[in-house]
């Protein structure tokens, strides 16, 4: 499944996907396990931006040497 929504890092509108387990994984190790449910990442090559749905505020980047 996947979604079009604002990219803060890409500046533009792109698609974005549900995170993987290993990128959900990441993401439990820096929000918490509760919050890691529901992140999605933007599909735009390159880009690492995560964010939960509907919160960008509370979105990040992954780190590049791990997934980029």
């Amino acid at each position: 499944m996947v979604d079009e929504k604002h990219c803060p890092t890409c500046r533009q509108l792109h698609l974005f996907r549900r995170v993987t387990p290993a990128e959900e994984a990441h993401i439990a190790r820096e929000v918490g396990v509760a919050e890691a449910r529901g992140f999605w990442r933007c599909t735009n090559p390159g880009c690492l931006w995560v964010q939960p749905y509907h919160v960008q505020k509370r979105g990040f980047a992954l780190p590049k040497e791990t997934f980029g």
